[in-house]
């Protein structure tokens, strides 16, 4: 008797295979890069670039290209120093003053006992970072929000640079100052912008090579969840300021450097609040904290300093320079799709979690 046995069960299909594009995979790896906020904002800043050369072909000339870099760079290391305390979900108003401070503090000392420029490097660094713990102490310490607690400390620093000032000015610096400001490594490379590529290096650096580096990640993604994996949270906020702090003060040294002069007003005047809160988002860093990077701040602060020179060539008022860097948050935010939304966003910049409630 002959036994009918079940048919086996048809196998399931082979998945289709993935259509690939002339080149193999390189389609999609490019699709990935362009989905980069640093390789969008080089595309961005060549695109500008090689508009505004084709409109006006001064634009590119190798003083102009050479002005523009030079210019970034006081920005660009402020904005560093916003990554780290805007990646651990903060925010710091106070950095106008506390670059100005660095300036007068070294400038007065540099025009009135020719100061050693070693010696003034070493002194701006001490006072951003020492007005940097101040911050830090308000928000990880007391648990003041930042947004409060730095709105706070840009009155009462500012307050301080005019004390300082006593209706002084800073108006001419030894020659060393000058000579390391303003001198070229090539026509188009000022020594400057390579201080700053080396400081977005050393801060990269930190961030992804360093335990200290990943906590700041880790808080700025969790603070509670961080605080039960053992992360000393308070002292990681307490960093960022301090870092944030410690940078601005060279920024001021440099600004020293680059300029030669500075008022009661330094700092607050060109808007360095608004152009590094500017550079670090538009460089792809998130106001939720726990995303971003300095490398993406640098490019944002060479996009800004191309864009408001654009602005000059296009003979459109300096007045209206503030309100085109608004524009650029704006846009930053909103393109930012990763992002949660802006109410979210404001939210969080009120909020300063340090522990889980118990």
């Amino acid at each position: 008797m002959t036994t009918l046995s079940t048919p086996p069960a048809p196998s399931a299909p082979a998945p289709a295979a993935r259509p690939v594009g002339p080149g193999g995979g390189l389609g999609g790896t490019a699709l990935g890069l362009l989905r980069r906020r640093e390789v969008q904002l080089v595309v961005a800043i060549l695109g500008l670039f090689a508009v505004c050369t084709a409109l006006h072909p001064q634009f590119g000339v190798s003083s102009n290209i050479a002005f523009i870099l030079a210019d970034s760079v006081t920005i660009m290391i402020v904005a560093a120093g916003q990554t780290f305390v805007v990646l651990g979900r903060g925010i710091d108003l106070s950095v106008s003053p506390v670059l100005g401070i660095a300036v007068i503090g070294t400038g007065f000392l540099a025009q009135d006992n020719n100061l050693n420029i070693w010696l003034a490097l070493l002194l701006a660094l001490l006072i951003g970072a020492g007005l940097g713990m101040g911050n830090g102490f308000l928000v990880s310490v007391v648990g003041i929000p930042p947004i409060i607690a730095t709105l706070a400390t840009l009155t009462i620093y500012g307050g301080w640079q005019f004390i300082i000032c006593g209706g002084q000015s800073v108006i001419s610096v030894p020659a060393a100052y000058n000579n390391f400001g303003n001198a070229n490594l090539l026509p188009v490379v000022p020594w400057l912008v390579v201080v700053g590529v080396g400081v977005v290096a050393v801060a990269y650096f930190f961030l992804t090579r360093t335990v200290t580096g990943r906590s700041i990640y880790a808080v700025g993604n969790n603070a509670d969840g961080a605080f039960r994996a053992g992360i000393p949270v308070r002292r990681v906020l307490f960093t960022t300021y301090v870092i944030c702090g410690l940078l601005a003060g060279l920024a001021g040294f440099i600004y020293l450097c680059q300029i030669g002069s500075a008022t009661s007003t330094t700092g607050t005047d060109s808007n360095t609040n608004l152009m590094s809160i500017a550079a670090t988002l538009i460089g792809g860093t998130t106001l939720l904290g726990g995303r971003g990077s300095p490398v993406g701040s640098a490019l944002g602060a060479v996009f800004l300093s191309e864009a408001l020179q654009a602005m000059i060539s296009f003979r459109i008022n300096e007045l209206w320079d503030p309100a085109g860097v608004g524009v650029f948050i704006l846009i930053a935010v909103v393109a930012d799709r990763k992002g949660a939304p802006v109410r979210q966003m404001f939210r969080q910049s009120f909020r300063q979690p340090t522990r889980p409630a118990q």
